[in-house]
């Protein structure tokens, strides 16, 4: 079996990288990210690249390292294929979005679990196949839908590359890769459908012979170059510690809105013993904190992380293991790593019991957006992460939100304004001044914030809001 080159330096491992390739990128948020190749690469200079990625991320403001977005603000990058377009910010326009409005950047907004697939399905010689994410979405028009038992599903087709950039925290003379953590997400698949495969290695490149077979994640065959990144420094881009949870902001005499923490906490008292659960970006990520232990529910994040538990104390987290939100969690003891591809077919194999995700809208009918806030058809912006394949297989869907915009207007609607999510599904919605169940396509006011009345809620409510007789207030601890 032939043997990948072994590079004396990050520069010589991309040389030769043409202009105009389509180039797999890895990692999730700073994880498993192939920071240094990604940074030769910058400084070689190649250009017209179609980036396919996570998301497209901003420039870095360390000057050492270079990332995607300073590829694609430096014009290098003529289209990216991603499930993050937009900011995590969405009233903060970027670079790179001003960048797809002037026409000067292409981009394709994909759901989450289908690039993993796309992408796991070039690796496997699988031209198309069909998902239930996105089907009834702006992102599913024009595309070819067909019904097995019953359900509609959507035609997506794979990726294959000519390029991949890969980081892994092993490896052999052979090209084996041993991935370390949440550090495996997209890489093993990205490894398997691009041409030439350039890998950069965290720990020494041993002989062959020395890793574990049964260790291995991505056999040699796959891999044309590696090169150490001991010698150069290992670049890493670490999240910050999470604030700690705010006091309680009063609003009036005895009325105050919901901290994100006591949301998060309300979703937690929620969470039933033994479930299966998925907690989205923003506020459903503290929810963890607020599960006890002993009700042995598993928490999976889509980047492959399988039985997480609270957020990590300052100082003692570990940057390879994070949740959906890029915070460093701990891990229970059973807890497992997978790849994206297979992270997201748990996903869609009707697993889990509840997913939990932030929205910008809901509706009486159970629908739901938060992946876009413009209607315009040219707008191609926005952040679906895995919430479309989250949605199109979980049990229940439940909504963690403000319940008005910074202007007052109601984000709780009759019908959605924005492009949906969902056209279906939202059984509960946790906002920072009510508890909300969605019943018969009806609002049900269950608790609401201290101080406030029915009345006050269904005043800041855009649809009919009908009061549980057993309504009561807000009762957590943070």
């Amino acid at each position: 079996m032939p043997r990948p080159k072994i590079c004396a330096t990050l520069e010589e491992a991309v040389a030769d990288i043409p202009d105009g390739i389509t180039l797999l990128i890895p990692g999730f948020g700073a994880t498993g990210m192939p920071w240094n190749l990604l940074t030769a690469l910058y400084y070689q200079g190649a250009k017209g690249i179609t980036a396919v990625s996570n998301g497209i991320g901003t420039a870095s403001a360390d000057g050492q390292m270079k990332g995607l977005g300073d590829l694609v603000e430096a014009g290098r990058v003529k289209k990216v294929i991603a499930s993050f377009t937009a900011a995590t910010h969405p009233s903060r326009l970027s670079k790179p979005e001003q960048m797809v409005r002037d026409g000067t950047l292409v981009a394709e907004l994909v759901p989450q679990g289908t690039l993993a697939e796309r992408i796991r399905a070039g690796g496997a010689g699988i031209p198309a196949f069909y998902t239930p994410a996105g089907v009834g979405t702006l992102l599913s028009t024009g595309k070819e839908h067909r019904d097995f038992d019953g359900e509609t599903y959507v035609l997506e087709e794979a990726i294959f590359a000519d390029y991949a950039l890969i980081r892994a925290w092993k490896a052999d003379t052979a090209g084996n890769l041993v991935f370390r953590h949440a550090g495996r997400n997209y890489n093993p698949i990205a490894a398997m459908a691009a041409r030439h495969v350039i890998v950069e290695v965290e720990e020494p490149i041993v002989e062959a012979g020395l890793l574990d077979p049964d260790q291995v994640h991505t056999p040699g065959i796959y891999v044309e170059r590696l090169v150490s990144i001991l010698p150069h420094g290992v670049l890493r881009v670490q999240r910050a510690e999470p604030a700690p949870a705010p006091a309680p902001t009063p609003t009036g005499e005895g009325k105050r809105r919901l901290t994100r923490h006591e949301m998060a906490a309300v979703i937690g008292q929620r969470i039933q013993p033994g479930w299966i659960a998925n907690l989205g970006i923003g506020i459903p990520t503290f929810a963890s904190n607020y599960v006890a232990p002993d009700d042995h529910v598993t928490f999976t994040s889509e980047n492959g992380v399988i039985g997480y538990s609270r957020l990590a104390e300052p100082g003692q987290g570990d940057p390879d293991i994070v949740n959906a939100g890029g915070q460093q969690v701990t891990i229970v003891p059973g807890a497992s790593f997978v790849h994206h591809a297979d992270s997201f077919g748990l996903v869609r194999s009707r697993r889990l019991d509840v997913t939990v995700l932030g929205a910008y809208e809901a509706a009486a009918d159970g629908s739901f957006a938060n992946w876009r806030l413009s209607n315009a058809p040219w707008d191609n912006l926005g952040g679906i992460g895995g919430a479309m394949d989250l949605v199109a297989r979980a049990k229940q869907i439940w909504l963690a939100m403000e319940h008005t915009t910074r202007d007052g207007q109601p984000r709780l609607l009759e019908r959605c304004t924005l492009p949906v999510t969902s056209t279906r599904g939202v059984t509960l919605i946790v906002t920072d001044i009510a508890v909300i169940s969605v019943q018969g396509g009806r609002f049900l006011l269950e608790e609401h914030a201290p101080g406030y009345t029915a009345a006050e809620i269904a005043s800041l409510t855009g649809a009919p809001l009908d009061v549980s007789p057993s309504l009561r207030e807000v009762s957590v601890t943070v």
